[in-house]
């Protein structure tokens, strides 16, 4: 049988037997045969496949066109039964992650209990949630990198002599959506902390989250409970101390994130904004963000655009424009700009707030502190980030996200989304200054809708603790750990100037783009061919690859040179002097005479150098000896274990080598499809085996594998067949080896042999 085609059989033989594994997994499962689904493309087409519906995971399997879609059933936004048609009882399934698929049941019946089961496995409390059942892979420890805000604060240099923590809160009795630490000024009382946090919604009080070099501050609270007339002298005297840490401007910002006419509105409820009688040297600001129901319609807008068919080319630019969503993502980026230009250039403090504090204040907050700090722009930094703004100070992951069935559904809204599209937004304004790719941006979207790990379950930082996540739960940023590779991009340059300083983008209408690779993922005939990210990725790699590769190509040619030089015809004495080589070869100048002579001439030469020195560095290396000349490397081979030191390389042995790297691997285009019939989006990483060149998803690859044709030992991503391979190839070359491996006997030397 052909090669390739028995590869590709067992692969999806491996495949099916995963499925059904995966599926017998649970005790009940709900299957549905000669379901049709629609092709998006293409109206008229359809594809005929299994559902398989179990306590986790909905899944199609298209056998025809050996196509997998897996669907995690938190991820599921709505289930809505359609009119029956001549086809069958239509049922479409919504997803948080902008999937939107339409099966076709023959029967009514079944279409029904389908629909009725996916309703009812949603959760109705937040104790079922995924996270608390979920199984992670082997290298996934259940281990939290421990997040302490005091040591996000202490890098910022607080506290100081305008700074100090606040510790009332430990029990969270002061402000229950507030971390149990948090920093106000020096000058503050206790008694004016307490009154200021009942005269603000919710009890959250104007307190520090970001200290600028400059000495300027980013405070945020909620709006004030002032009415039409009410006041608060301990929260007037509580803004004046936060304009007193600031010694280079006698003025502050209080920036209402509302548009002015919902601030007006909020009074006759006895909220509103502050009265500016009552607080002196402040400027006020609104910057005009509209509220969580009216970005929840606008995605709604947005995505019943995405899933036009066929639409002309105005009817798709102008309900794209109806939808106001990018008029929005302008609105936050305008506000924190602003907040951006008052810190750095103004040297002025700034207080942020909205109606309760967590949404718009989040948005406006993270947003301008990733303008102004460089830290935040790696993956690190992004990470502290999040914890400080978006989990510390209580951001309602839990109702915005909608994680139970329980949750109000006026109480969901695309919030973090927001945040997570103006960063993709900023990263393609200033491409080479993030050091996270636009991968990592989805993945952390979907996550925070999965409920797969902890981090984003519940509504504030005393919901998490009360849950025990830590204790329960995996860590999303473990897993970004143990994945790091795939979320780096490929064009970050900490050096350059943009990755070093502060951020202030010029604004305009044509700046901002739509994200097409998060709200079109799945169409794959709307995708680019090439994703420049990932082609950049593919290519780091493969040079890394094919350079270690090169090293140790030369060292065997070194090897062979070092032979013929020494005139050596015997195959015994050959053996026994490239075995001695691997402890004590000569150092060996590349431009000697006696490599130019031809074979019929070569003579036995003695080195001047001591015995005990070793192989000559690759050329690849940088790395020089004081007298010019390359420096040498051990004689002990990182890419060789303890037991091959006084073995040779035979044929076969080479031979592994030569074809353990694949010189050639196949180009990132999108649309693409494992061997394993998974269908890969743009927010998967598509690896590439180091041995094969083919592409493959992450269930596909091992990791751990080192291959013999690497000079460093590294390990490389392998496919699973090859890695099998390679583990069967390594016994047989081992049996061989110990059948004709000549052992070398010191008293069978000569005299000269004993001096080379």
């Amino acid at each position: 049988m052909n090669r390739q085609l028995f590869i590709e059989v067992l692969r999806q033989i491996s495949s099916r037997f995963d499925l059904f594994k995966s599926l017998l997994s649970h005790e009940d499962y709900l299957k549905v045969e000669n379901v049709l689904v629609i092709d998006r493309a293409n109206n008229r087409q359809y594809v005929s496949g299994t559902i398989y519906l179990t306590a986790t995971h909905l899944l199609f399997d298209d056998p025809e066109n050996k196509r997998q879609t897996w669907i995690l059933l938190p991820l599921i936004s709505s289930a809505d039964k359609l009119p029956t048609t001549q086809q069958g009882c239509p049922l479409r399934v919504r997803t948080k992650h902008f999937l939107s698929i339409e099966f076709i049941i023959p029967k009514e019946r079944d279409c029904t209990d389908l629909h009725a089961t996916l309703n009812q496995l949603k959760c109705d409390s937040i104790e079922k949630l995924y996270c608390f059942n979920y199984v992670a892979p082997t290298y996934l420890e259940k281990v939290w990198d421990p997040f302490l805000l005091a040591t996000e604060y202490m890098r910022m240099g607080v506290p100081n002599r305008e700074w100090r923590a606040e510790t009332c809160n430990s029990s969270f009795e002061m402000c229950d959506t507030y971390p149990s630490l948090f920093y106000v000024p020096t000058s503050t009382t206790k008694a004016m902390l307490i009154a200021s946090s009942k005269f603000r919604s919710r009890g959250r009080l104007p307190v520090l989250t970001y200290l600028h070099p400059n000495g300027a501050s980013i405070t945020r609270c909620s709006q004030p409970l002032s009415g039409f007339s009410q006041r608060c002298v301990e929260d007037e005297q509580l803004l004046q101390c936060i304009l007193k840490t600031n010694s280079q401007s006698s003025t502050m910002y209080i920036i209402d994130t509302r548009p002015r006419i919902n601030a007006v509105a909020n009074r006759a409820a006895g909220k509103g904004y502050e009265n500016e009688d009552h607080y002196s040297n402040i400027q006020f600001k609104f910057c005009p963000i509209e509220n969580i129901h009216v970005m929840r319609g606008s995605l709604q807008k947005l995505l019943e655009t995405c899933e036009m068919k066929n639409p002309s080319m105005n009817q798709y630019l102008n309900s794209l424009d109806n939808s106001s969503w990018l008029q929005h993502i302008k609105a936050v980026l305008d506000a924190a700009i602003f907040i951006t230009r008052a810190v750095e250039v103004e040297k002025k403090n700034v207080l942020v707030h909205c109606s309760d504090g967590w949404d718009r204040t989040a948005q406006c907050c993270s947003l301008s502190e990733l303008l102004l700090c460089p830290s935040y722009r790696s993956i690190h930094g992004f990470r502290m980030l999040i914890e400080k703004e978006w989990l510390s100070f209580g951001h309602k992951f839990g109702d915005r996200c909608g994680h139970t069935r329980m949750t109000d559904s006026k109480e969901q809204s695309p919030i973090f989304l927001q945040f997570i599209e103006i960063v993709w937004q900023l990263t393609q304004i200033y491409p080479s200054a993030f050091e996270f790719n636009e991968r990592f941006l989805i993945s952390l979207h979907d996550h925070c809708h999965s409920c797969q790990y902890g981090n984003f379950i519940g509504n504030c930082e005393k919901d998490r603790l009360d849950l025990r996540v830590k204790e329960r739960t995996y860590s999303y940023w473990n897993y970004v750990l143990q994945n790091v590779n795939d979320f780096k991009n490929p064009a970050f340059r900490p050096q350059s100037a943009y990755a070093s300083e502060v951020l202030i983008p010029t604004l305009n209408t044509q700046t901002l783009k739509f994200w097409l690779n998060m709200y079109h993922r799945f169409d794959s005939s709307l995708l680019p061919k090439e994703n420049i990210s990932n082609t950049l990725t593919n290519l780091v790699d493969h040079t890394a690859a094919l350079n270690d590769h090169a090293r140790l190509l030369e060292k065997r040619i070194r090897e062979l040179r070092s032979v013929l030089n020494n005139g050596l015809s015997s195959y015994e004495n050959i053996q026994n002097l490239v075995s001695q080589s691997t402890k004590t070869l000569p150092d060996h100048d590349s431009s000697s005479n006696g490599n130019e002579l031809p074979p019929s001439t070569i003579e036995t030469k003695q080195s001047s150098a001591p015995t005990s020195s070793s192989d000559i560095e690759s050329e690849i290396s940088d790395d020089q000896s004081p007298n010019g000349r390359p420096s040498s490397i051990p004689a002990t081979l990182e890419h060789q274990s303890s037991t091959e030191i006084n073995e040779i390389p035979g044929n076969e042995r080479i031979a592994f080598e030569l074809n353990s790297v694949a010189l050639d691997w196949r180009s990132y285009r999108t649309p693409f499809q494992c061997m394993c019939a998974l269908p890969m989006d743009s927010a998967q990483r598509k690896h590439v085996c180091w041995r094969c060149g083919e592409n493959f998803c992450s269930r596909c690859i091992e990791h751990g594998v080192r291959l013999p044709g690497l000079y460093s030992n590294s390990a490389a991503p392998v496919c699973k067949t090859c890695a099998r391979s390679i583990k069967s190839s390594l016994s047989m070359i081992e049996c061989s080896k110990n059948l004709t491996t000549v052992t070398m006997k010191p008293s069978s030397l000569t005299d000269d042999e004993n001096k080379i």
